[in-house]
């Protein structure tokens, strides 16, 4: 009878055990940080103001009425500090323009030494990045986590 007992004390105390870490297991890194997203991901920023952008997030210009998403460095080719290079380079970034929740164009910025490449006249307004930071070292890996674009939106002048 002992064995009996023991054997479901045993399984007992089991179950207790797994309804614990089901119900009473503290919620990881990223379910917190999903709760948090939306309010980490979105500044608020003026026109003719520059202000900085990270990966996926969002600056709200305008009561809301003008919403600019950093999408995604495409491309960084700048040549890093500490390297010879034959040429500069260059770092493309891709948006998402909101103009009055109803249109919305995506576009790649290019910052290189060609500054029309750099600006972007679109749904009225001209976009144009100004820094990207931070700057390709040697030897180093890059994380788009790390990533800070520069802009600056202006409304587009009617001439």
């Amino acid at each position: 009878m002992k064995r009996k007992e023991t054997g479901l004390i045993f399984l007992f105390l089991i179950i207790i055990i797994m309804v614990i870490l089901v119900f009473y297991y503290p919620p990881t890194s990223s379910e917190v940080n999903n709760t948090q997203n939306h309010s980490i991901n979105q500044i608020n920023a003026s026109l003719n103001t520059p202000f900085q952008l990270k990966i996926n997030q969002t600056a709200v210009l305008e009561s809301g009425n003008i919403k600019i998403t950093l999408l995604n460095i495409t491309e960084d080719s700048r040549c890093p500090e500490g390297a010879v290079c034959v040429w500069a380079g260059q770092v493309k970034a891709l948006f998402l323009l909101e103009v009055n929740q109803s249109n919305q164009e995506i576009f790649n910025l290019t910052l290189n030494f060609n500054e029309t490449q750099s600006q972007k006249t679109s749904l009225g307004y001209m976009i144009k990045i100004l820094k990207v930071e931070p700057y390709p070292k040697a030897n180093t890996n890059k994380n788009l986590n790390d990533y800070e674009v520069t802009l600056v939106i202006t409304p587009q002048t009617i001439s």
